[in-house]
């Protein structure tokens, strides 16, 4: 056992769509309570523990990325009532009133199909009529989803096979093209969707002035931010670092790494800017130094925390 925090994104209710691992406000309970909720600490008493390396092994605190508007709507209820501090580690292009597209093609895939398969074989259909076909029929010859991401053991087989060809064979430029030629086929609304899945400025402060620490996440959310220049991840990092301390009127000190991804050049970026703690996505990882912590993803705790009757709630 080591200390960890516990890593969320997706809530669904009656007006934020349900999709793959968004959970409701019953299983969030339900979570904290199999948890045990004298193990949860305030995250500033967290974030002060962490930099001081005096956490005790079965220390814990909640984690929520992406400034998701599902999280302010029916995790932070919840938290209130329970009267916990979290993280909540913010991208902010989104805040610019621009769009983070992955979670754009995320809802897409979520809302416009009956199943994520029926997307992913509508998906590789399209993509057998680019260019990219040959090369990615080449890619698969030697991919082998036991392989790929297996630390998160909640990812399918499916899964894997679609975020390997997404980051590994098409990249952003090429995964893009085909996801807008798939959006406008359906005569789907980004613009109008969007506005509706992240929070805004004013939630944020608001969320600051609860008690809870807000901390950064890269200002686009870069799917691998280690491909990176250092000229370009020391921009995703400044710029988010500044708005976040605009927001909330004091320096960041807290971080998580988008999708995981970071390299040295990262880790000596976020030093110069004074981050003193930051998270990884997951508890693979033996040692680990302070903007490295490890994070456990709900996924992982709900089938075995969660009652049946609290998941069928």
């Amino acid at each position: 056992m080591v200390a960890h925090g516990v890593m969320f994104h997706h809530f669904h209710d009656d007006c934020h769509a349900p999709g793959q691992g968004s959970i409701g406000a019953g299983e969030l309970v339900a979570m904290i309570e199999s948890i045990g909720r004298k193990k949860i600490l305030p995250a500033h008493e967290w974030l002060e523990r962490a930099g001081r390396n005096m956490l005790q092994a079965d220390d814990i605190c909640l984690t929520f990325d992406d400034s998701l508007r599902c999280q302010f709507d029916i995790a932070v209820p919840v938290l209130r009532d329970l009267n916990i501090s979290a993280f909540f580690f913010v991208h902010t292009l989104v805040l610019s009133g621009q769009l983070e597209m992955l979670e754009v093609y995320r809802h897409f895939r979520m809302t416009r199909f009956r199943s994520v398969e029926a997307f992913y074989e509508a998906f590789y259909e399209v993509v057998a009529k680019t260019s990219n076909s040959h090369r990615v029929r080449q890619a698969l010859l030697r991919f082998n989803p036991r392989e790929y991401l297996s630390e998160y053991a909640f990812y399918t087989a499916a899964d894997r096979k679609f975020r390997f060809v997404r980051d590994e064979v098409l990249g952003p430029e090429a995964y893009h093209a085909v996801m807008q030629g798939m959006v406008a086929a359906h005569e789907f609304d980004a613009a109008a969707v969007g506005r509706r899945l992240w929070m805004n400025s004013e939630q944020i402060r608001q969320l600051h002035s609860e008690g809870h620490v807000i901390g950064l996440h890269s200002h686009t959310h870069p799917a691998r931010m280690k491909r990176l220049s250092p000229q370009q991840q020391r921009d995703e990092y400044y710029e988010n670092f500044r708005y976040v301390r605009h927001l909330t009127g004091v320096a960041p000190r807290a971080m998580s790494h988008p999708g995981n991804s970071y390299s040295p050049y990262t880790l000596a970026i976020l030093r110069q800017l004074g981050i003193r703690i930051g998270f990884r996505a997951n508890m693979a990882q033996q040692d680990y130094c302070p903007l490295e912590l490890p994070r456990e993803d709900h996924s992982n705790l709900i089938a075995r925390s969660v009652p049946a009757s609290a998941v069928a709630a």
